[in-house]
């Protein structure tokens, strides 16, 4: 959670369209709870007593609240969009300048198909999260206290069912998230493994096809490939379970309800009117559980993907520049002075051992060994593409 927060700190001048997006919302909730309560008066009073005209008025009312209901809520979609799209640019932004900033050292850390989905994939969940999450977020718990309080307003009786099928919907759906929570994280992770692949393939298509290794490189694909649909199989087979959990819940609570406010209007406990609004609020009060659990799998998948870019923004370059570099040396000797370099401060072996070179200024070298003998690396040694691990690289006398 911590990692999400600080990217919300990327927002910038976008926060003003987030907040205006979510005070948007509350007033589209708002038309939108108003308008059972002039239903309930329609068929109570207006159909009843057949007064056309007042069936007329209240059906106006109704109308002007969807209404104004459908205008905020466009405007709500105009707002969200932007202020999603905003920050998935700003973060982007943010993490293309760190990796400008890193050192090969930075860059052996993560794969370079790892980079470009946490440029991509990762940042697309945090903007869905806002597009398809902020308008719940801020609908549900308002829809859920004034649905309730409306329902135990309008009839006490029968609102203590929600006492009875809202936390067992709440529990499915707390057992639903908990388990789908860590498998976002390893979908991810095989997006990167296809990416992978495709990358590999794509940069040595020309070896590829010169030595005859196209179905050698299918099936490599094929294999990440099944790897990422067994793993999407498994996630979503369980993220979905919220919504046969919340129909049965829902049409319990609808049963249950028809079942005792038809015998309470029998009994002249309870007029039609009034169970017609009370069931409109029951609907409501049910999305609303359904929108929270929604959201709650949204944020735990932004939450995977919010670890993955806090990974590479809070990377630190492994080579940082002196406060007073030099700005040119006085030749072109080399210096190696007892160096010894390894790729990981964790690795058993060095990939160079006490090495000590000199080259003199215009003197030209060659350097011969087998194929892992370190030469590649010997020589970005000289442009400081690494540092030592021990020992000194000079060129031209200076460190």
């Amino acid at each position: 959670m911590r990692e999400l927060k600080r990217l919300l700190s990327y927002l910038g001048p976008y926060l003003r369209d987030l907040l205006i997006g979510g005070l948007l919302v509350l007033v589209e909730t708002a038309f939108e709870l108003v308008i059972p309560v002039l239903m309930a008066d329609l068929i109570d009073v207006g159909v009843e007593a057949r007064d056309l005209h007042y069936i007329v008025i209240k059906g106006v009312q109704m109308g002007v609240c969807a209404l104004l209901a459908l205008v905020t809520g466009l405007l709500y979609a105009r707002f969200a969009a932007r202020a999603a799209y905003g920050w998935g640019a700003n973060i982007r932004q943010a993490q293309y300048e760190r990796v400008q900033d890193y050192a090969f050292s930075n860059l052996d850390r993560f794969e370079s198909s790892s980079l470009v989905t946490r440029l991509t994939s990762d940042v697309t969940v945090l903007q869905n999260a806002i597009n398809g999450g902020l308008r719940p977020l801020a609908r549900s718990p308002v829809m859920l206290v004034m649905g309730v309080g409306l329902s135990f307003w309008m009839n006490a009786r029968l609102a203590l069912i929600f006492v009875v099928t809202a936390p067992i919907l709440a529990l499915i759906l707390f057992l639903v998230v908990r388990k789908v929570a860590p498998m976002y994280g390893r979908l991810q992770k095989a997006m990167d493994k296809v990416n992978n692949v495709v990358q590999e393939g794509l940069t040595a298509i020309r070896a590829v096809k010169a030595f005859v290794r196209g179905e050698y490189e299918e099936e490599k694909f094929q294999a990440v490939n099944q790897e990422l649909m067994n793993t999407s199989q498994r996630t979503f087979h369980f993220a979905v379970l919220n919504l046969p959990a919340f129909q049965f819940t829902m049409y319990t609570a609808i049963v249950l309800i028809l079942w005792f406010g038809g015998g309470m209007i029998l009994k002249g406990g309870l007029q039609v009117g009034e169970l017609t609004g009370f069931l409109s609020y029951v609907l409501q009060v049910m999305n609303s559980f359904m929108m929270i659990s929604n959201v709650f799998l949204l944020l735990t998948r932004s939450l995977a993907s919010a670890h993955r870019i806090a990974e590479v923004l809070d990377e630190d370059p492994a080579l940082t520049d002196p406060a007073e570099p030099v700005g040119e040396v006085a030749d072109g000797s080399v210096d190696f002075e007892h160096v010894s370099f390894k790729y990981h401060a964790d690795a058993r072996e060095y990939a160079l051992s006490g090495v000590d070179l000199h080259i003199r200024a215009g003197q030209t070298v060659g350097i011969l060994g087998g194929t892992g003998s370190a030469k590649t690396t010997l020589v970005q040694l000289i442009p400081r593409l690494y540092d030592a691990t021990e020992g000194v690289v000079k060129v031209g006398g200076m460190m």
